[in-house]
Order: C-alpha cells, then structure tokens, then sequence
C-alpha cells in the first residue's frame, strides 16, 4: 500500500470519473500490481475525500472492466490480467459482421452537432464550450436491424463530418481515409437490458426483448480520446465469441 495518496484528478467530470481515473493510473503505474488487495471503500474514500457512494461507482466501473476484482469476505483486488496481456482486435461494426460471415449494413437515423451532454464530456474529456458530432444510426445485419448506435465525436476531431452527404458505413474507415485518425485502442463494457419500447421499434422486436447495452470508448494512434459510442444490440441476433488461452 501507497503511504498516502495522488490528488484526485481535477476537472469538471463527476466525481466517481475522476476516482475512477485515479485509481486505473495507480494501478498501471505499478504502484498495485495483479493480485494485490487495495484499500477498502473507506479508506479510499478518507483518502480522496469523497463518499462511500462515490467510491463504490469508481469500482462498479472498474470491476466491470476487469480491471478490479471483488473476492466476498476479503476485500477488493487487482485483476491478474497484467496490461501487456493479449488482447482483442479493435474492430468496427463493419469489420465485425463481415468477420462473422454477414453483410453488414447502416442506416443514418441522425448526424448533428452540439453540447455533448455530461457523461460523454467527461469521456471525451471534453471543456464543456466543446461541441460533438452525434452521429446515430440503425446497424443492419444481412438487411436486417441488429443494433442501434449513438456514437459521439469530438467536433475538433472531425470538421466537416457533420455537412458529409454521403452515407456512413464505416466510420472508422471515415476517420482514417477522411481525417488520418486511426482509431487504435477502446475500452468496452457489456450490460443486459430489456428493449424500451422505442428501441424495440427501430429494431423490429418487442419492448422488454433481452438486449445488451454496449459502451465503448476508443482513443487514436496519438492517444487522443476520439469517440464515445453507446449502442444497444438485439441479443438474438447478436453473439460473443472469444479465443481464450491459458
């Protein structure tokens, strides 16, 4: 255990965001390495002056990220997924579906620009005088609706995209040939959800139909956070498969 510890990150994210922050760098800066147990929902919360609540989100979130891991009865540890273990390929919708043998497929539902609203600033990272580019589509598998994506971009990042005419089938593909941005790593998290009735609507399906919802946040060959992406996908149309090696 560290002696006392770093500052909260400043800024005008949440609070639990920035704890969040705090506690990832301790943990890739090797200060907590795999296995180690790090300090209770208390001590952090002495520590970084926060509320329990507060520290409890920061770790929900990184618990879900694999990041951290809650061990009942002892405490909460680091993940022994070290940071240079294998990881997935990023790859795009696009690239995705055709990887499974699909024709993939979108439909522009709406491409605007304004104020990003408050949990996609603070992923961004984002001034709040910075606007985004929302670009919202149905995602289309075989000719069929597979997902709904809300996928926000830095406007800085990507002048103009907002005037594009043509369709948008590949946005990464966009970014790379368009503007030079490739993007290179993405943190994702899955959640299971029922379909509201809205977005059983776009997705032919019924309202409460399993679905998951998808959050992923992805950072270019610079390091620069470049899309906040939020997406629900029809889960009976939709698998995960992972090559798993010990």
């Amino acid at each position: 255990m560290a002696l006392e510890s770093p500052p909260l990150p400043g800024g005008s994210a949440p609070r639990y965001l920035r704890l969040r922050q705090a506690i990832h760098e301790r943990v890739t800066a090797g200060e907590w390495r795999p296995g180690d147990q790090i300090p209770t929902i208390r001590e952090l919360g002495e520590q970084y002056g926060v509320s329990r609540i507060t520290v409890v989100q920061a770790m929900d979130d990184l618990a879900r990220q694999g990041l951290l891991i809650r061990r009942q009865g002892k405490g909460v540890f680091v993940g022994q997924r070290a940071p240079n273990a294998a990881r997935m390929p990023l790859q795009s919708f696009t690239e995705e579906t055709i990887g499974r043998g699909h024709a993939p497929g979108s439909r522009t539902l709406r491409l605007a620009r304004g104020p990003a609203p408050l949990r996609v600033r603070a992923e961004l990272g984002l001034r709040s005088d910075e606007t985004v580019v929302l670009l919202e589509r149905l995602r289309l598998v075989d000719g069929m609706p597979s997902a709904v994506q809300h996928a926000y971009l830095p406007e800085q990042v990507v002048p103009g995209l907002v005037d594009r005419v043509e369709p948008i089938q590949s946005l990464y593909q966009v970014l790379a040939e368009t503007y030079g941005v490739v993007p290179t790593n993405a943190l994702e998290s899955y959640a299971p959800i029922q379909l509201t009735p809205d977005e059983a609507r776009l997705l032919e399906s019924q309202p409460g139909a399993p679905a998951f919802h998808v959050e992923r946040t992805t950072t270019d060959q610079h390091g620069r956070t470049i899309e906040f992406a939020s997406s629900v996908l029809r889960a009976d149309r939709y698998e995960m498969r992972l090559n798993l090696r010990r």
